[in-house]
């Protein structure tokens, strides 16, 4: 197996990067879970840190990236809650 280089990276840093420039713009609010000042993800190593809170433009694969990652930790919270609550459950 060949591992990449740190150029070979950055390159795919930059592809991407210009790639999300080119897409469409939507605006969304990020809702803070807790104390969260900030969301923090990537796509293909660029990077974002978006304030929650605020309405914000960012490209539609953001957005959609965004949106799914909030429904599997709502999903997850909802198929989990009967074992935090009861201290555990058995399984049979």
């Amino acid at each position: 197996m060949q591992y990449m280089t740190e150029s070979q990276i950055d390159s795919i840093a930059t592809e991407t990067g210009k790639n999300l420039a080119k897409e469409n713009k939507v605006t969304i609010t990020i809702q803070p879970e807790s104390v969260e000042s900030y969301w923090e993800g990537g796509i293909n190593g660029h990077f974002f840190r978006i304030r929650t809170g605020e309405p914000v433009d960012v490209p539609q694969s953001l957005a959609t990236l965004i949106a799914q990652s909030m429904q599997v930790r709502y999903e997850s919270e909802a198929r989990t809650r009967a074992y935090r609550k009861s201290g555990g459950k058995k399984v049979s």
